[in-house]
């Protein structure tokens, strides 16, 4: 072969060497295109996987969403009854001042009723003494 075409070193293929080379490239092309089939239908696989997964954590999203619903509805009427609680605590201490007044009160008018019983038998000695001496 007479070429001008410039070797550089390189040593020159024959068309068998190529023919040859072509179809050694051609089967290992093969292989890895099976390869990369394999490899994309695990692909598929792990994106099934994932939309399930992406699928569950929506539902256990909405579930959480339902659960924290709850929570603020609990939260709420806890609030409500806190603020009742509350409100009877006030009322009662309330009622007991009233009782500590109405028992200082009682206190006072059984000490006044004492004092008017002492006062009424008092008087009714001297009656009985002048009606005595009016009989004499």
């Amino acid at each position: 072969m007479d070429c001008n075409v410039p070797s550089y070193g390189v040593a020159t293929m024959t068309n068998d060497e190529y023919s040859q080379l072509i179809e050694f490239l051609g089967r290992k092309f093969e292989e890895i295109h099976r390869r990369f089939d394999r490899v994309e239908a695990k692909l598929e696989v792990h994106d099934r996987r994932f939309d399930a997964v992406e699928a569950k954590l929506a539902e256990h999203d909405e579930r959480f969403g339902d659960i924290l619903g709850h929570f603020d509805h609990l939260y709420r009427r806890l609030e409500r009854l806190e603020q009742e609680y509350q409100a009877i605590v006030e009322g009662l201490r309330r009622i007991e001042a009233l009782l500590t007044d109405e028992k200082a009160r009682r206190e006072d008018l059984e000490r006044g009723l004492e004092l008017l019983k002492h006062h009424v038998a008092a008087l009714q000695t001297r009656i009985e003494r002048l009606e005595q001496s009016l009989r004499q």
